[in-house]
């Protein structure tokens, strides 16, 4: 078998080999709790490539967020391995393609699954800011009836870092985008042209753009001209839009999840009598006929909408400026409590971006200080110099302040240290390039407030917690508990200086 040398990546134990494309090879694995999961390890080209390793976390991280039950979620990755690894969940399934050519094209209610699973697919993936970039039949897996798309997000990353030039060809020819061929930014739209070339070969065994060498099969693209005749003539109009030459004319996976639902799916006429009046019954045997309902598969229920990500990054600000309010009141206490808070955010960050740890629920990015050393020590090494970080703004934001006072009675003392508190604060949690505590954070709220409704509730308690948290801080003299001091010392030190001033 290729690919056998290595016998373990990170935790998990390879079995056997599963498949092979451009980016790499497919093993089945084993966790520590013999669960299974599908390793992808990347090439050693791949690997070499720093800027690819640095987007692929990057897009690791977002593919994270993808929840679909018509997606092989990414469960864990190691992009710091001598040689990358994803994982996925573990799909017991034949491609599609193998399943067209071993039982011919997909009809009536079994073709709408197929298509309209896909189409759910995109939904739940273009949602997480995701592009699959390759969607073509191999990248299918059917599971009961019911399409999974696998690969999804690594394509992207592996295009931005030009690897192109090194003679791979990212994507496969007849499911590309024709903008994608000219070298257009991969988009949604993409998506949605692969999604009508896998439906047309699901329909009719065939690309829309037919085979051969790469140079016909281009021509015919540039012509924009799909064959569609073994597909159902309910289905060709939208797979027509959906093939669509210019991006801007497709419509969204949403609306192709809409109109596949409600499109008539008959036997389409052969394709040697484009004029008949009448067609074929369909067969009982084939797949139209629905199996009895003791033996049906379940389908799976739709995942409930997520929210986009920049939902997550409002809560995560509004989080950052209620920490800041309290560290206006309770200089010495909240100031101390938000160091130490960045430090296991950035831990965290640590762990997660190395791939130290998996991370499959809430508790995974919660516990993951604790798990990964390399976290914990890179984040003690950048505390220090993260603190003077923040304390030269909070300083610049105090002399601002007693300057402003030399000309305004409202502002002494207590004004001072509100502000300078409040400064370090978020200057700590979110300054200038100050990426990783916010970015862990968005991870954690993303992943405690799943859905649309826990993310409204997250919202509004949020929301009055940071609201209260500035009432106070406005309304309350600053306190430097637990030492006892208060905030008048600092008049009594800066005295001197206003004298001198």
């Amino acid at each position: 078998m290729p690919d056998t040398e290595a016998e373990h990546a990170g935790p998990y134990r390879l079995l056997e080999f599963l498949g092979e494309g451009g980016m790499g090879v497919v093993r089945r694995g084993l966790r520590h709790d013999d669960r299974e999961v599908a390793i992808k390890l990347l090439k050693p080209e791949l690997a070499g490539n720093a800027d690819f390793r640095h987007r692929l976390a990057r897009e690791v991280d977002t593919m994270r967020r993808v929840r679909s039950p018509y997606v092989a979620e990414v469960l864990d990755a190691d992009v710091s391995a001598d040689r990358p690894y994803v994982v996925t969940r573990f799909i017991q399934g034949s491609p599609l393609d193998d399943a067209v050519r071993a039982d011919g094209p997909f009809t009536g209610e079994a073709l709408r699954r197929v298509a309209a699973g896909l189409a759910d697919a995109l939904v739940a993936i273009h949602r997480a800011g995701v592009v699959h970039r390759d969607l073509k039949p191999n990248n299918v897996m059917l599971v009961g009836g019911s399409p999974v798309v696998i690969d999804f997000g690594i394509a992207h990353a592996v295009d931005a870092t030009r690897l192109t030039r090194l003679g791979q060809v990212v994507g496969t020819p007849g499911y590309m985008g024709p903008e994608l061929i000219e070298g257009a930014v991969p988009g949604p739209a993409a998506d949605v042209y692969g999604w009508a070339a896998t439906v047309t070969f699901a329909a009719s065994g065939r690309s829309p753009y037919g085979s051969g060498s790469l140079n016909s099969v281009l021509a015919r693209i540039a012509a924009g001209r799909p064959d569609l005749a073994d597909v159902p003539a309910g289905l060709q109009p939208i797979l027509r839009t959906a093939l669509d030459r210019d991006p801007a004319r497709r419509p969204s996976a949403a609306r192709l999840a809409q109109w596949i639902r409600e499109v008539d799916l008959g036997v389409p006429v052969p394709a040697d009598e484009p004029g008949a009046a009448s067609v074929t019954a369909p067969d009982p045997r084939t797949r139209d006929r629905p199996p009895p309902a003791d033996k049906r598969p379940p389908v799976p229920r739709p995942p409930a909408p997520r929210p986009p990500l920049r939902v997550y990054k409002v809560l995560a600000y509004l989080v950052i400026a209620a920490v800041s309010a309290v560290c206006a009141v309770l200089p010495l206490a909240a100031g101390v409590g938000t160091v130490a808070a960045t430090w296991y955010l950035r831990a965290g960050d640590v762990a997660i971006r190395k791939r130290r740890v998996p991370v499959q629920r809430a508790g995974d990015l919660l516990l993951a200080p604790s798990r990964a050393k390399s976290g914990r020590i890179r984040a003690t090494l950048v505390l220090l110099p993260a603190a003077v970080y923040a304390g030269l703004f909070a300083t610049a934001a105090g002399v601002a302040l007693f300057a402003a006072g030399r000309h305004s009675a409202t502002i002494g003392p207590e004004v001072i240290t509100k502000g300078t508190a409040f400064v370090f604060g978020s200057m700590t949690l979110a300054g200038p390039r100050v990426m990783a505590p916010r970015r862990q954070l968005v991870r954690v709220l993303s992943a405690l407030a799943r859905d649309r409704r826990s993310a409204w509730g997250a919202t509004l308690v949020i929301a009055g917690l940071t609201a209260a948290a500035a009432l106070t801080a406005w309304a309350l003299p600053p306190s430097w508990w637990p030492s006892g001091a208060s905030y008048y010392d600092l008049g009594r030190l800066v005295r001197p200086l206003t004298k001198m001033w």
